[in-house]
């Protein structure tokens, strides 16, 4: 199975429209607009890229902080825009990326030191003789989109993305959701392009390998939540 799965699994809003690998010229219009202290050019741009960063923060953190999360990193932008340049082929949805990613990544830490100070939650599943099972009754009150996810497929493919350490989640996201070339996805997290190539295949190898034995029935995916990872060189979960 390849992880054409993790890209059909969601009906999520991307939009790649902009010119891949280069500067977008409205773009660029609106980032020196934003610049020069017009908010409605700063609005447009959020417009234009808020749902591939929601998209971004979804797959990498999980749809319960996504929408929190996605405003936060618009604020992020939004205070460091005047220092912001054009150069070269760099592009302002790169330099974007760039924040979601760093911003997930960071979110992704947070947790894991809560989950190593807190110990495990009161509402996780707990494993038995029987397999996994739920301590409390599920929130049926939860919004559509969130109901949406229960699919089972959807939650398969979320549950192992979070298998992937923060650096894979994000070379898979950028370069099979998000479609950005490899150049620009290297670019966006700051690596070699040999590295993110490193990274994203083996990414795309160990998706691969998890849904097979998901499907097999030997994987037992845990709630989606990043607790578990895969360990870059050992590539065995952690």
């Amino acid at each position: 199975m390849s992880t054409q799965a993790f890209v059909d699994s969601e009906e999520l809003p991307v939009r790649p429209g902009n010119d891949r690998g280069g500067v977008d010229g409205a773009d660029q219009a609106l980032v020196e607009a934003a610049q020069a202290g017009s908010a409605e050019a700063f609005g447009e741009l959020a417009r234009r890229y808020h749902s591939n960063v929601y998209g971004i923060v979804y797959r990498m953190c999980g749809a319960d902080e996504a929408a929190d999360l996605t405003q936060e990193i618009f604020l992020r932008a939004l205070r460091a825009l005047r220092k912001f340049q054009f150069q070269g082929d760099a592009s302002f949805r790169t330099w974007l990326y760039r924040i979601a990613v760093n911003a997930c990544i960071n979110e992704l830490r947070r947790r894991k030191r809560r989950s190593d100070v807190e110990g495990p939650s009161l509402d996780d599943d707990i494993e038995t003789d029987d397999g996994w099972v739920s301590r409390s009754v599920p929130d049926e009150t939860r919004s559509p989109h969130v109901l949406a996810e229960r699919a089972e497929v959807q939650r398969a493919v979320q549950g192992i993305v979070a298998l992937l350490t923060p650096k894979h989640r994000a070379a898979l996201t950028l370069v099979d959701l998000q479609q950005l070339d490899y150049e620009e996805a290297a670019v966006a997290l700051e690596c070699p392009l040999g590295t993110l190539k490193s990274r994203l295949a083996r990414a795309r190898k160990q998706f691969a390998e998890k849904w097979t034995q998901y499907q097999d029935g030997t994987l037992v995916l845990e709630d989606v939540g990043g607790r578990t990872v895969v360990d870059d060189e050992t590539g065995r979960a952690r």
